[in-house]
């Protein structure tokens, strides 16, 4: 395969997955791991790619913050409120569920609360509001720091209150969404409550509009076996639906957008 050809294919990886992996390059295309490192470089200096440990991702994708709680609060807004409606089809009275911290959370807790009747558990002050709002649920809000600006509770206490706890349901938000990567966050003590959630659950889905799609974040929130399934306003990239349906996961859309 000519040095031009190579280029394509891995460009289009990259738009197609996010991130690619030099050994599975190597395989797929015939060449030596050696080649695909000189082709990665060449493709980092066009602006293609970023080169990182044992591959590349999109050059614009990993990122190490996310913006602050007020300036997410606008972002996709009818996106999130859409994932929430997503969410009221996936419980059953009388289920205890877990409903996680950040705007998208947030908007399924406002989905949950004038219908769901069960146990609703969280860390995330913005929950405890919307759940509150109406008394068809029982709340149960873990104790913790406080963390300024993103209305939230952390910390060994939130950990430890909430590892002697057991989900039937949990909807658990990231920072992005990656066929190779997985789901990932940005702060280490909100991502160790979230894994320990996705072990204690019977079943576990993770929340990410499309602007969350193909974005590598700090922190590993586990591998794609580890959860039920993506909640999604948007059909994901066709690595990123391989990656989780590949290991029996199921990506739930908008009624519009499911496949019929």
């Amino acid at each position: 395969m000519l040095v031009q050809q190579r280029h394509s294919y891995i460009a289009r990886a990259i738009h197609s997955g996010a991130q690619v992996q030099t050994i599975e390059l190597a395989r797929a295309l015939h060449v030596s791991q050696e080649t695909i490192r000189r082709d990665l470089m060449r493709l980092e200096e066009q602006g293609v790619l970023r080169r990182v440990y044992g591959g590349a991702i999109a050059p614009t994708r990993q990122r190490s913050s996310e913006p602050p709680l007020a300036q997410r609060s606008g972002i996709n807004a009818a996106a999130k409120l859409a994932i929430g409606d997503i969410a009221t089809r996936l419980v059953k009275p009388g289920q205890m569920i877990f409903v996680d911290v950040g705007t998208t959370a947030q908007a399924v807790a406002r989905a949950l609360a004038p219908v769901f009747k069960g146990t609703i558990v969280s860390h995330s002050l913005l929950v405890a509001l919307e759940a509150a709002q109406d008394r068809q649920a029982d709340l149960i809000l873990a104790p913790g720091r406080m963390r300024r600006g993103e209305w939230s509770l952390s910390g060994s206490a939130t950990h430890k209150f909430i590892q002697t706890m057991y989900f039937d349901v949990a909807f658990l938000s990231c920072g992005g969404v990656d066929a190779s990567a997985g789901p990932t966050d940005f702060d280490l003590d909100d991502v160790e409550i979230k894994r320990t959630v996705a072990r204690n659950s019977k079943q576990s889905f993770v929340l990410a509009d499309s602007s969350k799609h193909g974005v590598v974040g700090r922190y590993s929130l586990g591998d794609w076996y580890d959860f039920g399934g993506l909640i999604a306003d948007a059909l994901p990239p066709d690595g990123l639906t391989r990656a989780i349906t590949v290991v029996g996961g199921a990506i739930h859309l908008p009624e519009q957008l499911a496949p019929q």
